[in-house]
């Protein structure tokens, strides 16, 4: 019993002895597991340098490289054994020595460099475009001993950054437009050749619908441009119209792409946008070049056929004059349609080009003139019960050829004859004048009417060749002929028209006293 009791006591109260024992064992096992944790650590810490994708290496206060990984030796091309114990200076570029400086004193100081972008230099010369982050390394007692450099190889991403700075410097110098937009056509981008192209500034259309520069009645180009870019289509050299800010219509040609992000899902489309508005003008002028040319050859065919008729008329018409029974009336007629032939024949013969006009030009009473070209349209005013008046300055006369004369005015007063209504009223007005550009003297001769008018977009066109509003019935060459007949003589032509309330247009033709209109005598 009592040696029972002395043993409890012993288990229950253990000596000082005992207790440092045990306390001793307890420390050991502890610094064991400690040393154990502190190298798995390590191996784990020195497993994550050497498999790193960036260089790692560490120095000493005086730039000595005391740590190289395999990183920095696949960068920079040096094994561990040739660079530790060397200067960190065998990587720098001699014109960035002094960076080691600036980072040695910011370690010294305790600070840390983060992200400093520069150039190193490889084994073999090349240069190395890298992101530096520098941390100071300290011991047991917290004091600065060396520094621990993280170096990432950035060159890709320079030459990357680079291709797209050059890229965009293209895109911004290109004389075409070219803009990006996402797939509900809202722009993104906007370059300098579009502002000029299309008259918009960036910041004005960025963030707004493509369809702001398409026009109304091609909208429906845009459905059909979203869709192919949706199933990856390119749409090549598409020849269509735009609207520029002022409202012009601009022709170009378009190339459209998709933009498609990392992953290769398609998130908007690039356009590059060609202004061919000269091109199609050239085009265009060509085409009427050609036409005119087949005009020319038709025409001097025509004339030739007409040529021989005409003559017999005129002798027809001279015998006729001869009848002694003729009236004062019918003589009349016989004598204006005696002139009239004579134009005819005067025109057929100059497109023939066998003949060399050596008239000269001819005093001409203007009210005789007029009056004669009126009365050509007799039957014609009849028929659409129209008023005709006259506003013709007296005594006013020039001296000019009477062929081209008529031909202009009977351009103008047929045209102001097929814009009016039944019941239409046509005034022509004569009278001497001032050019309002030359300020030079002359005549000026007003054919007005209160018919259509001409539409805005109609009147940029109506002197081009071959350009009618009359359907079927116009050739497109009457206006055309006679502002080219006042362009040769030095004179010129303008009009207002309008198509509101009082609608109607009023042609206005200037013939200069002093130019060749007047002493010409030379063959049109």
């Amino acid at each position: 019993m009592g040696v029972i009791e002395f043993f409890s006591s012993q288990v229950r109260q253990p000596d000082d002895e005992f207790m440092n024992m045990m306390a001793g064992i307890g420390i050991q096992m502890g610094q064991v597991r400690h040393r154990e944790q502190f190298e798995d650590a390590r191996t784990k810490l020195a497993a994550i340098v050497e498999s790193s994708d960036d260089a790692i290496v560490s120095k000493d206060l005086n730039g000595i490289v005391t740590s190289w990984n395999a990183a920095a030796e696949r960068i920079f091309g040096y094994s561990g054994e040739e660079i530790i114990g060397r200067s960190i200076t065998l990587l720098i570029p001699p014109e960035l020595q002094d960076d080691e400086i600036l980072i040695l004193s910011k370690i010294r100081a305790g600070e840390r460099i983060e992200h400093f972008q520069t150039v190193r230099l490889h084994k073999n010369g090349t240069r190395v475009d890298v992101s530096l982050t520098v941390s100071p390394i300290k011991n047991k007692q917290g004091r600065i001993i060396g520094a621990a450099k993280i170096a990432r190889d950035i060159t890709q991403q320079k030459k990357s950054e680079e291709a797209a700075f050059r890229l965009a410097a293209i895109v911004e110098s290109s004389d075409d437009a070219i803009v990006s937009k996402d797939l509900n056509g809202i722009i993104q981008s906007w370059n300098k050749g579009a502002e000029r192209i299309f008259g918009y500034m960036a910041q004005e259309i960025v963030g707004k619908p493509i369809t702001t520069i398409i026009p109304a009645e091609l909208q429906a180009e845009e459905v059909q441009i979203i869709s192919k870019i949706r199933a990856g289509e390119r749409v090549d050299h598409f020849q269509t119209q735009r609207v520029a800010k002022n409202g012009d219509r601009v022709e170009i040609s378009l190339t459209i792409s998709p933009i498609k992000d990392r992953d290769g899902k398609i998130i908007g489309a690039a356009k590059t946008a060609r202004d061919i508005t000269q091109q199609r003008k050239l085009e265009t002028a060509l085409h009427t070049s050609e036409r005119l040319a087949s005009v020319g050859r038709l025409a001097a065919t025509v004339a030739h056929e007409i040529n021989n008729p005409l003559e017999a008329i005129t002798n027809y018409i001279y015998l006729a004059k001869q009848h002694p029974d003729l009236s004062g009336k019918l003589k009349r007629y016989l004598d204006s349609a005696d002139r009239e032939l004579a134009r005819v024949t005067h025109i057929a013969q100059q497109t023939l080009g066998f003949y060399r006009d050596n008239s000269q030009p001819v005093p001409l009473v203007i009210a005789d003139v007029i009056e004669d070209v009126l009365a050509i349209y007799e039957r014609k005013f009849a028929y659409k019960d129209l008023t005709i008046q006259r506003d013709i300055e007296s005594g006013l006369a020039a001296c000019t050829l009477q062929g081209e004369l008529k031909q202009m005015l009977s351009n103008l007063v047929s045209n102001a004859i097929d814009a009016c209504d039944e019941g239409g009223k046509i005034v022509i007005r004569a009278r001497e004048s001032e050019d309002y550009r030359s300020h030079r003297r002359g005549i000026r001769i007003t054919v007005a009417d209160n018919g259509v008018g001409i539409s805005t977009q109609d009147s940029l066109k109506i002197f081009t060749p071959f350009f009618s509003t009359k359907k079927e019935v116009g050739t497109g060459l009457g206006l055309w002929i006679t502002r080219d007949l006042l362009n040769k003589r030095g004179g010129h032509i303008r009009f207002r028209s309008s198509q509101s309330a009082r609608s109607g247009t009023a042609m206005s033709i200037f013939l200069p006293m002093t130019t060749s209109m007047t002493n010409s005598g030379a063959a049109a």
